[in-house]
């Protein structure tokens, strides 16, 4: 889901044109500052046209409410969309695809938006919802790898590649976000060669 969301996206943003997209860029841009600097709850559309320096009513030309805008945001600050890797090759593919997890998690602020988010998604559904698609966005590539492994015939075709990518990022994930540790090579080695031995076909 979260890559047809994406890949939806930008086919609706490559339509626009070229002054749109300047416009919704400074926005987004705006958007993503407040969120990082204010919280997730500030994503509002006054606050964002004060930082933007438009009109409210531009933004609401783009995104008519604020779980809208939220979510923008958060697509936003997640791109660019890494595609899966292509290797052809699910042992090569999976591990560059957790070593990019990684690096994207150590080298963005990936924390902060997290914690803001998680700090209101149990009270406001739009929230919920950012938070799901944050972590979807960034995790899609796995999901993408393990369903072409799937078409490639390495692995079970009934295999929930969703619920395999999240047993498979999870870790990693936690380690950076919740524990709020460093994530050591040795730690994504250990995740994908114990779910290769389990999963892969001969």
């Amino acid at each position: 889901m979260g890559s047809e969301l994406s890949s939806q996206a930008r086919a609706n943003e490559a339509r626009l044109n070229p002054r749109t997209r300047r416009v919704r860029k400074v926005i987004l841009d705006a958007a993503v500052e407040v969120l990082l600097t204010r919280g997730a709850q500030e994503v509002t559309t006054s606050r964002v046209a004060e930082h933007a320096d438009v009109a409210r009513t531009t933004i609401y030309r783009h995104w008519p409410d604020q779980s809208s805008l939220l979510l923008a945001t958060i697509d936003s600050l997640t791109a660019p969309h890494l595609p899966a890797s292509s290797h052809g090759s699910l042992e090569v593919d999976l591990r560059t695809d957790l070593q990019r997890l990684r690096t994207r998690l150590v080298t963005r602020d990936i924390r902060s938006v997290f914690a803001a988010l998680a700090t209101h998604a149990l009270r406001n559904d739009a929230f919920a919802v950012a938070q799901r698609r944050f972590i979807a966005q960034i995790t899609q590539p796995v999901v993408d790898t393990l369903q072409a492994a799937q078409e490639r015939g390495d692995l079970d075709p009934a295999l929930d590649c969703q619920l395999e990518a999240t047993m498979l990022t999870g870790p990693l994930l936690h380690e950076h976000l919740v524990a709020r540790n460093d994530i050591a090579d040795r730690l994504v080695d250990e995740i994908a060669s114990r779910w290769l031995t389990t999963h892969e076909m001969a």
